[in-house]
């Protein structure tokens, strides 16, 4: 072989290699953009879950809210209702009066 065919076979190969690197470079380009779009898309779902984190927290703090405020609710109204129907003691403070068998005058007699 001589030497012509050595330097046609040597730019064949560089040719070769020069191709094999712009596919390359446009292949990292390419993945560099989907890179780029992926970590935007990131971004922008860590911001969505930490909205929704957030909003959860409030939703959380309000249920809290309204449970304690239904327990304060139901106590004073126990409490309420505990003073309503406890029997009144009588201003004596003695015992109630016995109950009486004895007919009323106005009571006939049969």
């Amino acid at each position: 072989m001589g030497t012509l065919d050595h330097v046609k076979l040597l730019e064949a190969k560089v040719i070769s290699a020069l191709d094999f690197v712009k596919q390359v470079s446009e292949e990292n380009r390419q993945l560099k953009e989907q890179a780029k779009t992926q970590q935007k898309q990131i971004e922008e779902l860590k911001q969505l879950i930490q909205a929704y984190k957030d909003e959860y927290a409030q939703i959380e703090e309000g249920i809290l809210s309204a449970l304690n405020q239904l327990n304060h609710f139901e106590d004073a109204i126990a409490d309420r209702l505990s003073h309503v129907l406890t029997p009144a003691e009588p201003a004596t403070g003695g015992a109630p009066p016995a109950h009486d068998d004895t007919p009323h005058p106005d009571q006939a007699q049969s």
